[in-house]
């Protein structure tokens, strides 16, 4: 475990031997670690609702083998933003993980949270290293700089990126011809 003092905050990636793609995102929230798989809440829903036009969270779908050819990974395995956690749990890592959600650019020479972004990145890097055979889709900003922090787009089968799906990014006109691309990518 990465984080012993989180381990109640922890949510697996969902991965199936079948897998043929992997969609990765940035870290749980509060009904991921509710419902002990990543996806679950609105954003899972509007994943849903474009690739198979169904009105059930994505990580549902995969975390029941409803959807079996795709597989989720979460750059870091435990929430990033504060308003996941209860008031009373703090630990030096939690601090920091809102400070490396809003800025993964933060490596800078004797800054403390280095020790915190080497290790989630150290882990997402050998959790994802196993999957260079498969088509990778980023989702959002952090996931694409997570990724661009410790692998190069030529080190996979192939590669999209495509905006996060929260606040219906999915749906906006100005994503359509990227989202058409992932309809496409998964099909």
């Amino acid at each position: 475990m990465l984080y012993e003092k989180l381990t109640n905050y922890f949510v697996d990636d969902l991965l199936h031997v079948d897998n043929n793609i992997i969609f990765v995102l940035e870290s749980p929230h509060t009904q991921e670690v509710q419902n002990g798989y990543p996806v679950a809440g609105k954003s899972g829903i509007d994943i849903s609702k474009v690739l198979f036009a169904k009105d059930e969270a994505f990580g549902k779908l995969v975390y029941e083998k409803q959807v079996t050819n795709i597989g989720i990974v979460n750059v870091c395995n435990y929430p990033m933003q504060m308003s996941a956690y209860e008031s009373s749990s703090t630990c030096t890592e939690m601090s920091f993980f809102e400070k490396i959600r809003q800025n993964p650019k933060l490596r800078k020479k004797a800054n403390p949270i280095n020790s915190v972004i080497s290790k989630m990145m150290d882990d997402f890097k050998n959790r994802l290293s196993i999957h260079k055979d498969k088509k990778i889709v980023l989702c959002g900003n952090f996931a694409q700089s997570a990724f661009d922090s410790v692998f190069s787009e030529s080190d996979f089968k192939e590669l999209l990126r495509v905006p996060h799906p929260s606040f219906n990014q999915w749906r906006r006109e100005s994503n359509k011809d990227v989202i058409q691309m992932l309809v496409e990518f998964v099909k």
